[in-house]
């Protein structure tokens, strides 16, 4: 044997010793890497929401039908700018508008017939005072000349009390007495008709006192009864007013129409049924949907999230940045309502618009991938019935 082919036997051996020496240390450094990485690297725990959509902070505006009715014009565009109180739909309102000019005329027919019975009402007033007056004036004569009557009658009362004696001694004659006794006779029968004047009168008086207060009195009713009708038509016409109204749907805002129904001129509507949403002008944020044990207690206000837009690939348009300014603190219909305020990013190629849905994350957690492993472990443990899904991030 030689010495060259000795010296190649000795290097293959050597060689042969030397390579699983290597690759256990290379083994080694491996294990001792992953576990350094598995102890001290940092992986970002995220709650993820696929219910998540942009919306302005105001709140939108749904257009609704007041009544039923059949759509005579419509200007519901969508994307088209409205001013508040701006007419979007009308509906065949022909029965009402000929109902309210019926009560419209009805009223115009009214208002001078009122006007008579009060000018009516007026003058019979007039007329009772006057004829009240004359009627005093007439009793006041009445009893002045009764009183002169009744005077009368006492003076020749008087003298036919003097003269009897005088004609019982004959001291005067039998015919001067006759003529004193026949004079007070004549004057108790002027007082007699000058009393019965006075009664006549003041019955009179009563009479058409009475007569008159009756007519005012049946004016007065009259009056009172028309002027319920007009009240009456005029509050049915303020309410045809109103329901009229009700055939005109106008902008409830300023803003954009941002959903419409399919309407055309002739199209049924039905009272409450969603014609359009008004999107009012405002500052976009995120909001999103997550179950109560996802958000209560691990989403606080300030925590960093980002916003995965549908129909913008993530690889191409990359992902909307947001913090978290608020969330519910009661879940409503199983889910708890979290809100992010957008942060600004001028190189985004993302249309920001009210209503693109997508998928928000939200960074609740900072944690090694020992301590990320042994959580999950322990809540699999502790309810293996329902266990809780964790989305982690790459490592920091």
């Amino acid at each position: 044997m030689s010495a060259d082919f000795t010296h190649s036997l000795r290097a293959l051996r050597e060689d042969g010793f030397r390579r699983p020496g290597r690759a256990l240390v290379f083994v080694v450094l491996l294990v001792c890497g992953w576990l350094a990485w598995f102890v001290f690297a940092r992986v970002t725990v995220y709650e993820v929401s696929e219910n998540a959509r942009l919306e302005v902070d105001s709140a939108v505006f749904p257009v609704e039908a007041q009544v039923d009715g059949r759509v005579l014009t419509s200007r519901l565009d969508i994307g088209r700018q409205v001013e508040k109180g701006e007419v979007l739909l009308e509906l065949d309102s022909n029965a009402q508008r000929l109902k309210l000019q019926e009560e419209q005329a009805r009223l115009d027919t009214l208002l001078p017939q009122l006007e008579t019975l009060r000018s009516e009402l007026a003058a019979q007033q007039k007329a009772l005072g006057a004829e009240g007056l004359a009627s005093s004036s007439g009793l006041s004569e009445a009893r002045a000349r009764q009183r002169e009557a009744q005077a009368a009658l006492s003076y020749a009362d008087e003298e036919q009390s003097r003269l009897a004696p005088l004609a019982k001694s004959q001291a005067i004659g039998e015919l001067e007495y006759l003529k004193v006794k026949a004079d007070r006779e004549q004057r108790r029968a002027a007082l007699d008709a000058v009393e019965q004047e006075a009664d006549r009168l003041k019955s009179e008086r009563l009479n058409r006192q009475s007569q008159g207060l009756a007519q005012v009195a049946r004016l007065e009713r009259e009056q009172a009864a028309m002027e319920g009708l007009i009240t009456t038509s005029k509050a049915r016409i303020a309410s045809l007013t109103h329901d009229l109204e009700q055939f005109v749907v106008r902008a409830p805002s300023s803003g954009q129409v941002g959903e419409v129904a399919r309407l055309q001129p002739g199209s049924e509507v039905r009272r409450g049924d969603k014609l359009a949403v008004l999107v009012p002008p405002g500052k976009l944020r995120v909001v999103a949907d997550f179950p109560p044990s996802d958000a209560l207690g691990r989403i606080r206000p300030g925590q960093t999230a980002r916003l995965r837009l549908q129909g913008f690939p993530w690889a191409e348009y990359g992902a909307l940045t947001a913090t978290v300014s608020r969330l519910a603190s009661e879940a409503r219909d199983g889910k708890v309502r979290v809100e992010c305020e957008l942060r600004p990013d001028g190189s985004s190629k993302i249309p920001r618009q009210h209503g693109l849905p997508g998928t928000l994350e939200v960074a609740v957690d900072d944690l090694s991938p020992a301590t990320l492993i042994l959580r999950e472990a322990g809540q699999r443990l502790g309810a293996p019935s329902t266990p809780r899904p964790a989305t982690v991030g790459g490592a920091s």
